[in-house]
């Protein structure tokens, strides 16, 4: 794993994974307006372990396909350009930690677990709430709740067992998890996710929306992709925590409300995110 030292907001720099040159690469490429099924087929032949990372998150039980994809060309068509261009961005950012050792990885992947419901459940409440942002699809939102907690990977994987004992001890969440994170290591999660999608070049509104997740004020521009992101979060928490439990009991935990979102929605979307989680594969 290659990396960067990046200025934090305490006395040490922060090291950040670079992201595989083949994903920024990629990424890029499928960014084009001009791109071609033939352009983006030849990018991943060039990397053949992206290329597998991709197709087994394509193959997860979540997309429902019934039978296995083998090609870049199949999982483009039924997934569509953007599913795949994000599908990407979560592979790439898989193997940025794939040296972890076996302890750290355990604690790092029930984060990513986390993060990876809570961008099934963003992407599902943006299908199901109209969102003011036009040019916002439910794939960029999606891509919000996944890389929405980034940051306490990278803090694990900077500070250690010392923030694993944080997360062990605190069942706290949100901001009283940061002024938490403050107290003993000086700095927040959301300001090292903003740093590094930021440092990944990932594009507004996706920094901003890292940044204020867990403030009480929220800019107005930022408010509904930052409560979408919210209410995904504790779905997936609660679900995380009570995977067995009542959709009901479940619904009891989640405090974020949504403007368009009614009661019976909420325990569809609930319901949904229970399901997801059995079948959630990394």
């Amino acid at each position: 794993m290659t990396s960067n030292a990046v200025p934090a907001p305490h006395e040490e720099p922060i090291r950040i994974p670079t992201l595989p040159r083949s994903v920024e690469r990629v990424r890029a490429l499928m960014a084009r307006p001009d791109v071609t099924v033939p352009d983006i087929v030849e990018a991943f032949l060039a990397d053949p372990p992206l290329t597998a990372k991709v197709l087994r998150i394509a193959n997860s039980a979540y997309y429902g396909r019934r039978e296995k994809t083998i090609s870049v060309q199949t999982a483009l068509a039924f997934l569509g350009l953007r599913t795949l261009s994000m599908v990407v961005l979560r592979a790439g950012i898989m193997a940025a930690f794939d040296e972890l050792d076996l302890k750290e990885r355990a604690t790092v992947e029930g984060i990513w677990r986390h993060s990876i419901l809570t961008g099934h459940v963003c992407e599902t409440l943006a299908l199901r709430v109209r969102r003011r942002n036009s040019d916002w699809d439910a794939n960029d939102y999606h891509t919000c709740g996944l890389l929405h907690d980034v940051g306490k990977i990278i803090l694990y994987d900077n500070c250690g067992e010392r923030y694993g004992e944080i997360l062990r001890k605190n069942s706290a969440r949100g901001e009283a998890l940061e002024l938490e994170e403050q107290r003993v290591l000086g700095m927040r999660h959301s300001e090292i996710g903003h740093m590094a999608v930021t440092f990944w070049g990932i594009p507004d509104p996706i920094p901003g929306m890292i940044r204020n997740l867990h403030r009480r004020a929220v800019p107005h521009d930022l408010a509904d992709l930052t409560l979408a992101v919210r209410c995904a979060d504790e779905i997936a928490a609660a679900v995380a925590r009570h995977p067995a439990a009542e959709t009901k009991f479940l619904r009891s935990e989640i405090e974020t409300s949504l403007p368009g979102l009614s009661e019976g929605m909420l325990l569809e979307v609930v319901a949904a995110a229970r399901e997801t989680w059995s079948q959630l594969e990394l």
